[in-house]
């Protein structure tokens, strides 16, 4: 007997969804640029095999800080369409979304390494002080 495969997403994932989909039409404009902005954002969800996500979070973070100066100047100059397009068309904005972005990878980048040592050195420490007590109670 088959087994029906389970839905992933909840009622309350549906709802967001759907609140998510309504948000983005009433907002078009500020949906393309974050649509274009946050590429990297996506590609770090889908890339990180964590079960938290951190490099995600960290890269997301920081791409929509990125992203957040081209949004305030769409909502300052008219949140229009051709603002929008022009934005999105400039190489410069780009450049700068992205950029953030990649300064989110450097931090999940350079934390872990940190990280990494740090519990290194705990375990070497904590192997020492194991055998300097096997020695004492061999004495």
């Amino acid at each position: 007997m088959a087994r029906k495969k389970k839905n992933k997403m909840g009622i309350r994932g549906q709802i967001v969804l759907i609140a998510v989909v309504i948000a983005g039409v009433m907002a078009l404009q500020t949906s393309m640029v974050l649509a274009v902005g946050m590429i990297p954002s996506v590609v770090a969800f889908f890339v990180d095999r964590t079960k938290k996500k951190t490099k995600a979070i960290t890269v997301g973070a920081l791409n929509m800080s990125g992203c957040s100066l081209f949004l305030v100047e769409l909502w300052m100059e008219g949140h229009n369409f051709e603002k929008a397009v022009s934005i999105i068309s400039d190489p410069m904005a780009i450049i700068v979304m992205y950029s953030a972005a990649a300064i989110g990878y450097l931090v999940d980048w350079a934390v872990s390494g940190m990280v990494a040592v740090v519990v290194y050195n705990r375990g070497k420490a904590r192997l020492k002080s194991i055998k300097k007590r096997q020695l004492e109670l061999i004495e």
